[in-house]
């Protein structure tokens, strides 16, 4: 019998269905009519009980790892959020007691903000009277020019538009030669003759799949109800166009980032359907051993000019690997980069390299999170510490702190705080109030064992309190995933990990990301030659 996928934040879940108490008894009524009547159920009772057995066994796979906490189980069951703030933790509760502490609140500024797009401006001339004519309605006055009226129309139309053009041709009787109409220049900035998809076209397939998660077959159907005939096939085609279009700018981004001053860095498990197991270095050591687990591995590389690149890279490898390819290519005139993750050695670079490790907040926050129900009166006491940590780091933003400042403010503010936490824990430990094996003493000693790297945006200038950057590029993957589930071959997971990547960075800039990719194909030539000059935050000079 095969065994059920494991399910976790980084792998494809069961689907939970969820049932009241009064509809779960109905269930188990009519379920024991059955069996007391030899009476058969309905399809609809049969698909409850097979999800019911699904969920079990998924369950008990988990719970085979000795790894789950009581608010885990409750999250993956779906019977409570997912969300890990202070008032989501707490329910009511917390809303009300206003002693325990602030929750961290996101930014609304978190986002990087593109241009609006003008709208066309169409305007319609007054035909049936005219400027001095007499009013028709008191028959006195004379009219004049006032302020015009105005409308926005936002109008909706399929994404794939075909339009054929149709050209005048004249041929000469005595040498047979072809004249043909040219066309115009809309359509030309739109792609050469020869090409039946435009580069407008080529863009929205790739941003509908690697932004919005419609899959190939997605699309296919989509624009099939539309009625505009469009295969996967074509799709995929058009896409990896793209992809090749912005290879050579992608390029230029992996060289820029292997010298940023600093990197956010996580992965994700992925899937590759065709891809077989490699024979590859243990990490740390001089051994071979065969290895199968592909991950997505993402990268945020802050420059030093202050322009964010945002990388991914899926195979057969970890995040530190990836880190270790970049690092490779890193000029050693540079000082060593500040390296963002969370605390998993496969996360780090094993290759030699110096860099500042940092570790993430977020994760040792979590730690205490969910052991709350378990320990509500210790862990609230940590997560309002904490909040205050994230506060302290919201007020260095709102007050515009340069790296410098920042560094100064949060060992001011901060550090006290973190050296708080630790020594509380260290008593609770001492003192033997904590259990060392329970859950609550897990995260104590977790926090004790990576305090230096936990504590390090107080000690290091340009160092961060979390590794949230990295969390968030990776929710292109996981979008993804969810949708299409797996990539067939090596060569469609690479497709994806450069047109994410020019996504992701594009929005990072804040430029309009179709415009970009229309751009970029609009001038491959120009890109080929010169593809530092169309970088996101700069390729607009390059074509005035």
């Amino acid at each position: 019998m095969n065994k059920p996928p494991p399910f976790g934040n980084n792998e494809m879940t069961q689907t939970f269905t969820e049932l009241d108490s009064q509809e779960l008894d109905a269930l188990m009524r009519r379920v024991q009519e059955a069996k007391e009547h030899e009476l058969a159920l309905t399809p609809e009772d049969c698909q409850m009980l097979l999800n019911a057995l699904k969920t079990l066994a998924a369950l008990q796979e988990r719970l085979s790892d000795n790894d789950i906490t009581l608010h885990k189980l409750r999250k993956l069951v779906g019977m409570v959020s997912s969300s890990e703030t202070m008032n989501s933790l707490l329910g009511q509760k917390g809303k009300t007691n206003k002693n325990r502490g602030q929750k961290h609140t996101k930014s609304k500024n978190s986002q990087p903000q593109t241009a609006s797009v003008k709208p066309k401006v169409t305007h319609h001339s007054l035909t049936r009277l005219k400027k001095g004519e007499t009013c028709p309605e008191c028959q006195q006055g004379k009219l004049y020019k006032y302020d015009p009226a105005t409308l926005l129309r936002i109008t909706g139309q399929s994404p794939f538009v075909p339009e054929q053009h149709v050209m005048e041709r004249l041929r000469c009787n005595a040498c047979g030669q072809y004249f043909t109409a040219d066309l115009p220049e809309e359509v030309l900035d739109d792609g050469e003759p020869s090409q039946k998809y435009g580069h407008s076209a080529r863009s929205l397939m790739a941003l509908y799949k690697f932004f919005a998660g419609a899959p190939y077959h997605r699309q296919e159907a989509l624009q099939s109800l539309l009625g505009v005939n469009l295969s996967a096939s074509t799709v995929f085609d058009q896409t990896e166009q793209v992809a090749n279009r912005l290879g050579p700018v992608y390029n230029v981004l992996l060289q820029q980032a292997a010298n940023a001053m600093h990197y956010y860095l996580d992965d994700t498990s992925n899937r590759i359907l065709e891809q077989a197991p490699v024979l590859k270095p243990q990490r740390n050591s001089d051994k071979m051993r065969t290895r199968t687990g592909v991950y997505s591995s993402g990268i945020v590389a802050n420059l030093m000019d202050g322009h964010s690149v945002v990388l991914y890279q899926t195979n057969i490898g970890h995040a530190g690997e990836f880190i270790d390819e970049l690092l490779k290519r890193r000029d050693s005139r540079y000082p060593p980069p500040i390296l963002m993750s969370d605390a998993l050695p496969s996360n780090r670079p094993s290759l030699g390299y110096d860099v500042e490790h940092s570790l993430c907040n977020s994760h040792g926050r979590r730690q205490f999170a969910e052991v709350l129900h378990q320990f509500p009166e210790e862990v609230e006491q940590v997560l309002t510490w904490y909040g205050a940590i994230w506060q302290h780091d919201e007020e260095a933003s709102k007050r515009n702190l340069d790296a410098k400042q920042r560094l100064t403010w949060h060992k001011q503010h901060s550090l006290p705080i973190m050296e708080k936490i630790r020594s509380w824990g260290e008593g609770e430990l001492a003192l033997g109030k904590v259990e060392e094996n329970s859950g609550l003493g897990k995260a104590i000693r977790y926090f004790i064992k990576h305090y230096d790297g936990l504590t390090a945006f107080c000690y290091l200038e340009g160092g961060q309190l979390d590794n949230n950057k990295a969390e968030q590029a990776l929710k292109l993957v996981a979008r993804n995933r969810k949708n299409a589930m797996f990539h067939k071959t090596q060569a469609g997971a690479s497709i994806a990990d450069v047109v994410m990547g020019m996504i992701a960075t594009a929005a990072e800039a804040g430029v309009n990301v179709l415009d970009y990719f229309n751009t970029v194909q609009r001038y491959h030539q120009e890109v080929k030659a010169a593809p530092e000059l169309f970088l996101p935050w700069n390729y607009q000079h390059a074509i005035s």
